[in-house]
């Protein structure tokens, strides 16, 4: 009674904290609101600083016991251990009782598992994990480290007898988790720094369990196969093994995972209807949960696509089916067969699906009673911190919707959609989401994890990626990273496979400094240059791509080096950039076109193959390569105008919404976004899907070489950074808003536009602007304390008188402004 007096749990910022030592865990608590604008934490300010310091373990990895289950001790992800013939889906279930005599002070479960786990506390799920560690598309080496998570459970702990139950996954349930290749599971649980009240050790029992497999296709569960009730306390497991303990490396190589773990809210679907005869009926929860169905189709419609888990409870007959079909709008994915035990069936899917219908075809001869079906959405914890309005009806929607679409793939890690799920190589994906979560969340901590992710990844494969572009775009996620969060002592971990993966790409380059001798020249965008699939062209149209791709790798890493003191690698990055920009300027510019070209056909030496096609004869002058030209500044200034005109202009080949980014960021740095940029948002209108309110993956449906897309694809979601940044004009002057950039917009387009931009976990900008007639502008902005903006009069305001809080001011390029509120206004001379 005394320790739980002496207990204070408390919430600051909706985080919990341990009173006495100031420590939070990764499961926050979470106050989440569910409205029309969305789902979402209020004011949750995670901090890993504060993470329950996990520093010795006393527990040991263990696993199957190696005597009882001798051909189950490896595990199987999509490129490690993938062979057919042994690679048989099960589980490893895990049981130990202990006892507690009095409530301690804290409770924290530190646990991790290979390749998958839930773990529950006296019934209760209170763990699921670990976090996307990252991989690559055909990496077969394993992962040289491996993610853990704290757990605060002492809600979930009782006097007397407890028991931990854990499931261990042996194979990969999405694309984007791998594996060590062996089983192993471990985890202590904390009453202090220094005192642990269960550890993994041989004392802990397991058993072997096959309940999940494949039935035609579909995943399935067989609950008749499952050892029912395992995870309750009063449940016989006298002839189940004993645990095996495994010689694997644990300092070093389990990492505490720096993110916080996505919130789950249930929500509920607009309608339910059963399939009869052809005919729809219209049914309410309540008949849904009493109407008994026998070979029944019932569809949920939730409004619009959902990323989340399904549970539900059945009272059914043994060997009764329930096939669950995900359906984003028109496409089926992930389908799942329910094998149902005589009675009560209770099951919780275990992997990330993503909907706007779940599709329920019930098989019973008897009949079937769904007690309960819930749908848990799930998403890292953001913060509906930034906002965006404007004139534009449409703008306003596609703001909104590529908000929607970004935050479903932001879970343990930047997905490329929910759907697809793949490993942490799409790093052009999350590039551009994390641009759109920094104006509409405003977090750093996920990007932080992932880039760091990226770089072991890189490390263990000799910094060669499967997209190679992909990788050269790490750099740049970096820089922007540093751009909005001045986080240097990320840069200086970092360095060191920055200049790893520039030397690598300097063994590309032919004499003329020309990229032509590359592994391959993927990825560019999902259609057709010429005759070839520009997913992986040939060297004689990647060239150009990959060189300007490289260049700007060596000018960012330049700015990197120097920061962290390394002025030497800088001069060295420099000084190649500066023979690559040569090269690309004399080899590939053609004076007769204006423009330049893709590369020269038959210079790469490399072997060819799959991925890296012959080239042939031709000669190519893709979009791509000029736009690229014209944001790095690679194309003398006067050059750029008009090479923007062809790449607007051109209508041969149509630039998808991933490339579009660069497209809109050198329209931007032609000073042209208000005008050429606002026309090509325009392209969104059948970039967006109003039925799953989220953001396609291409403007088609279906690419021209039969790829189809889905409709959660964040990489589309571009215009919500240009919309906050540009039209509302908020910018980082210095690494981390130390100062702030404001640049009113000026468009015939728009008359006025209004938002916040939240600049770190505390702060927000608050801007908006209207044009009036008469030639009268007019600007607010709400500076928070200890920061400062830097104001930034457009060239189309130049002309005009400038009055701040009604003083007149000389109209400069740059005025500087403390925190506050500030009334801008331009008048017409």
């Amino acid at each position: 009674m005394l320790n739980r007096i002496f207990l204070l749990l408390i919430v600051i910022g909706n985080c919990r904290i341990y009173s006495q030592n100031m420590y939070i865990t990764n499961d926050l608590n979470y106050n989440t609101i569910l409205d029309s604008s969305g789902i979402y934490v209020e004011n949750c300010k995670f901090n890993p600083d504060n993470l329950f310091p996990k520093n010795e373990w006393k527990g040991k990895w263990i696993w199957l016991n190696k005597t009882d289950y001798p051909d189950h001790q490896e595990t199987f992800s999509t490129w490690i251990n993938n062979d057919p013939s042994k690679n048989i889906k099960y589980r490893a279930l895990f049981r130990k009782n202990f006892f507690v005599n009095e409530l301690p002070e804290i409770a924290v479960l530190n646990i991790s598992g290979d390749v998958s786990y839930r773990a529950y506390l006296n019934n209760k799920l209170v763990a699921v994990g670990p976090p996307n560690i990252g991989s690559d598309y055909e990496d077969q080496n394993p992962p040289t480290h491996w993610f853990f998570t704290s757990h605060n459970i002492l809600n979930n702990l009782e006097i007397g007898e407890n028991i931990l139950a854990v499931e261990v996954f042996s194979f990969d349930l999405v694309l984007s988790e791998t594996t060590s290749g062996k089983g192993k599971l471990i985890c202590d649980i904390n009453s202090s720094l220094n005192q642990t009240l269960v550890s993994t050790d041989s004392t802990w029992k397991c058993k072997l369990d096959t309940s999940y497999g494949n039935i035609q296709n579909n995943f399935s569960f067989n609950t008749n196969e499952e050892a029912i009730n395992w995870t309750n306390a009063n449940y016989d497991d006298e002839d189940w093994s004993a645990s095996s303990i495994i010689d694997k490396p644990i300092d070093g190589y389990l990492i505490q995972s720096k993110i916080p773990i996505p919130f789950r809210r249930i929500v509920n679907p607009k309608t339910i209807i059963l399939k009869s005869n052809n005919n729809d009926i219209m049914l309410s929860e309540n008949e849904f949960l009493t109407k008994r169905f026998y070979d029944s189709e019932i569809v949920l419609d939730f409004g619009k696509n959902r990323a989340g888990y399904y549970n539900f409870s059945l009272i059914a007959n043994k060997n009764d089916t329930l096939k669950i079909t995900p359906i984003e709008k028109n496409r089926a994915n992930r389908p799942f067969m329910f094998i149902c035990t005589d009675g009560k069936n209770v099951f919780s899917i275990p992997y990330l699906n993503v909907f706007r219908y779940l599709k329920l075809e019930a098989s019973s001869e008897k009949g079937l009673n769904v007690n309960s079906f819930d749908v848990e959405y799930s998403s890292y914890p953001t913060t509906y911190s930034g906002s965006f309005n404007c004139s534009d009806e449409f703008y306003t929607q596609l703001w909104d919707v590529i908000r929607n679409t970004t935050q479903m793939c932001m879970q343990s890690l930047y997905l490329d959609s929910p759907l697809h799920q793949e490993p942490i190589a799409c790093t052009g994906d999350y590039l551009i989401e994390t641009l759109s979560n920094y104006y509409a969340f405003g977090d750093k901590w996920l990007a932080r994890q992932d880039i760091l992710k990226t770089a072991k990844m890189l490390e263990k494969n000799n910094y060669d990626m499967f997209h190679t572009s992909y990788s050269l775009l790490w750099v740049q996620w970096i820089s922007d990273y540093y751009k909005y969060t001045a986080d240097k002592i990320l840069i200086d971990e970092l360095i060191p496979h920055v200049n790893n993966l520039n030397k690598l790409f300097a063994t590309y380059l032919d004499e003329n400094y020309l990229l032509t001798q590359a592994p391959d020249y993927m990825f560019m965008d999902w259609i057709k240059i010429d005759n070839f699939n520009a997913h992986h062209p040939p060297a004689v149209i990647g060239t150009g791509y990959l060189t300007a791709f490289y260049y700007k790798s060596l000018i960012e890493s330049a700015k990197l080096n120097e920061l962290v003191g390394n002025n030497k690698q800088k001069d060295e990055n420099l000084s190649l950039a500066k023979k690559i920009k040569y090269a690309i300027n004399k080899y590939l510019w053609d004076d007769q076109k204006k423009l330049y070209k893709d590369g020269i056909p038959f210079l790469s030496k490399i072997k060819k193959h799959f991925w890296l096609p012959e080239d042939e004869d031709i000669v190519t002058y893709s979009p791509h390569v000029n736009t690229l030209a014209v944001l790095y500044d690679i194309a003398p200034k006067e050059r750029q105008e008009t090479i923007m005109d062809y790449v607007v202009i051109q209508d041969k080949i149509e630039l998808q919404p991933y490339f579009t980014y660069y497209v809109l960021s050198a329209i931007n740095h032609v000073n042209k976004f208000s005008t050429v940029g606002l026309n090509l948002l325009d392209k969104w209108k059948n970039g967006i899907d109003l039925e799953t309110y989220t953001l396609k993956e291409n403007w088609q449906n279906e690419t021209e070489f039969g790829y189809v897309g889905d409709y959660s694809h964040a990489w589309g979601g571009s215009p919500l950074f240009f919309m906050s940044s540009v039209i509302l004009g908020i910018k980082p002057e210095e690494p981390g808003y130390k100062k702030i950039r404001f640049t009113p917009f000026v468009s015939d387009n728009l008359t006025w536009a209004k938002g916040k931009i939240p600049i770190d976990s505390n702060n927000i900008v608050d801007v908006d602007w209207e044009q009036q007639e008469n030639n009268y502008f007019i600007c607010r902005i709400k500076i928070p304390e200890s920061f400062s903006v830097v104001l930034n009069t457009p060239k189309e305001l130049q002309t005009y008188f400038l009055q701040i809080n009604g003083v007149i001011q000389e109209n400069n390029n740059n005025i500087y402004l403390d925190n506050g509120n500030y009334l801008i206004e331009y008048k017409k001379n």
